[in-house]
């Protein structure tokens, strides 16, 4: 039993992952879509998910709004959302979120922000999500056209070397080539 005690806080140990250590609030807000995730991500969470986008904005409690909309099945299949709140616990540590979705689980669930790509019109490009078990991954991008052409292979290469290489957390691309336009 010890055995099997120790091998576990090993991997755990192992999986320790960093945050950011600071970011522009302002320059992450607005609309980002799911350019890559984690297997893990694609069979509980985003369960047959398409044209998935995120678009984060600030409450007038301090709190960030949060909406996410894909499409069900397919490019063109029916919308299905989800909408909350995140909030920051600890400002020494902004990175680390905890994200409140309304039906989604009690007590809300870890949003860490692991890696950001430049700032372009005082936006974020991409960034790299995840959370302490390192087992949800997400790569969103502000226009993936433009992240295929210009970031993919470095954000990759990142993400492996990130630790996230595993049959559960490996990198999996999204493709938004055949979506229909949200209407919002």
């Amino acid at each position: 039993m010890q055995k099997i005690v120790l091998i576990f806080a090993i991997i755990t140990l192992s999986l320790a992952i960093d945050v950011v250590d600071d970011y522009d609030i302002e320059s992450y807000l607005g609309d980002w879509f799911e350019v890559a995730s984690s297997p893990w991500v694609h069979t509980t969470f985003e369960k047959n998910g398409f044209c998935n986008r995120a678009r984060y904005g600030v409450l007038a409690s301090g709190d960030l709004s949060v909406y996410n909309v894909q499409r069900d099945g397919a490019g063109d299949g029916p919308i299905k959302s989800i909408d909350g709140y995140a909030r920051i616990p600890d400002m020494k540590y902004k990175a680390k979120l905890k994200v409140f979705l309304n039906g989604g689980q009690v007590g809300g669930g870890d949003y860490w922000i692991i890696e950001l790509g430049p700032v372009i019109n005082k936006k974020y490009q991409w960034v790299i999500v995840s959370e302490p078990e390192m087992l949800f991954m997400w790569v969103l991008t502000r226009d993936p056209q433009k992240y295929r052409e210009e970031y993919e292979d470095y954000v990759k290469d990142r993400v492996n070397a990130l630790g996230f290489n595993g049959v559960l957390n490996k990198y999996v691309p999204r493709f938004f080539d055949k979506c229909v336009p949200y209407d919002d």
